[in-house]
């Protein structure tokens, strides 16, 4: 039994994915305004109680997305340009890049690109939220 326990490279890169397939939609979301400011409608018709406040809601979705994002900003800007790079076009920015497309803008082919790409996913595993993302076997 050694010291340090067997990672799953897959599940962490799995988990690496999921993480980062996120960040598309959290961007959105914190792109809105924090709080949508309607006027009241004023009927004198009955209305059930309400079960919450929809302007507190809103407001603690853009928190938890806004915190979200930037752990994982300060996930990426820990890794290497190129994996930082790879990551990036694969999986943050609003056009969807190929791995081809990936390759020809950072000078690589595209098998190069798919094996920055594994192990970039590993590298931001082990930098998002301090191995948040590992799993071991």
């Amino acid at each position: 039994m050694g010291l340090l326990r067997d990672v799953d490279f897959n599940q962490t890169r799995k988990n690496a994915v999921n993480t980062l397939k996120n960040y598309r939609r959290l961007q959105r979301i914190t792109g809105r305004s924090k709080i949508d400011i309607k006027s009241p409608i004023i009927t004198d018709m009955p209305k059930s109680p309400s079960q919450g406040n929809k302007a507190e809601d809103a407001l603690l979705q853009h928190i938890n997305a806004e915190s979200e994002l930037n752990a994982i900003v300060a996930g990426l800007m820990s890794l290497p340009l190129t994996s930082r790079a790879v990551l990036y076009y694969s999986y943050c920015d609003k056009e969807r890049w190929t791995n081809d497309l990936i390759g020809i803008e950072i000078g690589y082919s595209e098998r190069q690109v798919r094996r920055v790409k594994e192990d970039a996913l590993i590298e931001f595993a082990e930098a998002y939220k301090k191995g948040k993302l590992i799993s071991y076997k």
